[in-house]
């Protein structure tokens, strides 16, 4: 995968997940850029978690901010989220459904509160049918700020 050309793509709600896409940036210095919804989630965790909620069972996929990227000009894509109720953010699957990943490679890496990746790689497969999809980095939300060197270990991995 070394020729290959890299994005990173990541949402982040508390800043974890972000913090990991930053590591990976400096790692690869690969171009990066930051899915957000058009109406940003609230900021307290019980109305995030109403407001995810009701998107889920409503079967909303919110709208995100439109980014000035192309997809088509990767080959690698490092595809970051926290979990949310064992599933992407709705906002993630908008991000998903809206850009082609035919014939991308994406590494997922996600955040969460103790249950891993949950449903979010299934998730990923199913809204990028084309895509190659590898195994996720999957942590812990209060194991984040100390794992640069395992992120860093993993990335290299990932590009070997």
């Amino acid at each position: 995968m070394n020729n290959h050309k890299i994005l990173i793509v990541y949402f982040s709600h508390s800043n974890n997940t972000k913090l990991i896409a930053e590591w990976i940036q400096e790692k690869t210095k690969a171009d990066i850029i930051r899915i957000e919804p058009e109406t940003p989630y609230p900021s307290g965790y019980q109305e995030t978690i109403d407001e995810m909620s009701r998107q889920n069972k409503g079967k909303i996929l919110p709208p995100f901010k439109k980014v000035a990227i192309n997809i088509q000009d990767y080959d690698t894509i490092f595809f970051g989220h926290p979990v949310w109720d064992m599933r992407l953010p709705p906002v993630v699957r908008t991000f998903l459904r809206d850009n082609d990943f035919s014939e991308k490679t994406i590494i997922p890496f996600n955040t969460h509160a103790g249950y891993g990746t949950g449903k979010s790689v299934n998730e990923i497969k199913e809204f990028a049918p084309k895509a190659t999809v590898m195994e996720a980095f999957s942590i812990k939300d209060s194991n984040v700020k100390n794992a640069k060197p395992e992120v860093e270990k993993w990335v290299e991995k990932m590009l070997d």
